[in-house]
């Protein structure tokens, strides 16, 4: 069979997730042919539209990889964007989110080292590895304890992945995102409150304080920093990804609601969710040593989400998939 291979070729797995389908078609707009890896059958059209040549859909096995490597050849470039998107999806199948998070993570490596021993990996960890940290920016290397079976997991599949770059030379890379949020991301406390806000609520409860604190990363400058490591000359072999900045999730909720354009009263009830860490906030040294910076600030990010969350109400026929 002819292989379909025209410009270097990267692989994103998770290719229907938020984020896989965002580096995508960052990728794709630096000059890569994208092959993308999902569960379920994706409409060519639409992975088109994500930034993929193609989609190869199917259970996350060794015949999946070896189908996609036939037909377009040994990848340059993988991003892993297969795994659990939040603490409570991790917390209440801890059993899922293991397949998820290890096992994937296990045969992808197992792959690459037969298919594509050359290629760099780009793991997507979490900030959730560093636990309960104190308020102020959180270096790499401090301390790794996790409160959340989401945040052991990502731990684990790190050493899973450093442990083969050991043993078999292949280069990865390990990125610590902090709080990711953006089109189309429809979980989490912005899309819960962005859709609270649009039902008409002007008084809003939520869980917490409110003075817990989180770094956010707008979905695109997220991709952004993948395609950044993916054509780095020397890049870090472990760093975090946000903007180094802190922002309260009181302060959160009012900025939304101000995108919205609504006044809106927002109450905390002062239970915090098991396995959520009060404070988050980057050490993005080393993500400036590459030259990287946040383009968009959180007042855009914002604005850009509450344009988006709007697309539904005013035409509840549009395909959201198309985000």
């Amino acid at each position: 069979m002819p292989r379909e291979q025209d410009r270097p070729l990267a692989w994103v797995t998770g290719a229907a997730s938020f984020l896989g389908r965002h580096v995508a078609r960052t990728l794709a707009q630096q000059g890569y042919d994208v092959a993308g890896f999902a569960r379920h059958t994706i409409e060519p059209e639409l992975a088109k539209g994500w930034g993929f040549k193609f989609i190869e859909s199917g259970s996350f096995a060794a015949p999946l990889l070896q189908r996609v490597y036939e037909r377009a050849g040994p990848p340059v470039a993988v991003f892993h964007a297969i795994g659990a998107s939040s603490v409570t999806q991790a917390n209440a199948d801890p059993a899922a989110d293991a397949e998820r998070t290890l096992r994937t993570t296990e045969r992808l490596l197992e792959a690459l080292g037969q298919m594509a021993p050359s290629a760099r990996l780009i793991y997507p960890s979490s900030a959730a590895v560093y636990g309960a940290a104190a308020p102020g920016p959180i270096p790499e290397n401090a301390p790794t304890q996790p409160i959340s079976v989401y945040g052991a997991n990502k731990l684990r599949a790190e050493g899973i992945c450093q442990d083969f770059a050991r043993r078999s030379g292949l280069q990865v890379i390990i990125v610590r995102f902090f709080s990711v949020y953006g089109p189309p991301q429809r979980k989490l406390l912005l899309w819960d409150l962005g859709m609270r806000l649009l039902a008409g609520e002007r008084r809003i409860t939520l869980g917490g304080t409110g003075e817990e604190t989180r770094d956010f990363i707008h979905v695109r400058d997220a991709a952004a920093i993948v395609g950044a490591l993916t054509v780095s000359a020397q890049p870090p072999r472990l760093l975090n990804a946000g903007t180094g900045r802190a922002t309260s999730i009181n302060t959160l909720a009012a900025k939304l609601a101000a995108a919205f354009g609504v006044p809106v009263d927002i109450q905390f009830d002062g239970r915090s969710r098991p396995g959520d860490p009060p404070h988050q906030q980057a050490d993005i040294s080393q993500l400036s040593a590459i030259g990287f910076a946040a383009s968009m600030t959180l007042e855009q990010g914002l604005s850009d989400y509450a344009d988006w969350l709007r697309i539904p109400f005013r035409d509840p026929g549009l395909r959201l998939n198309n985000a």
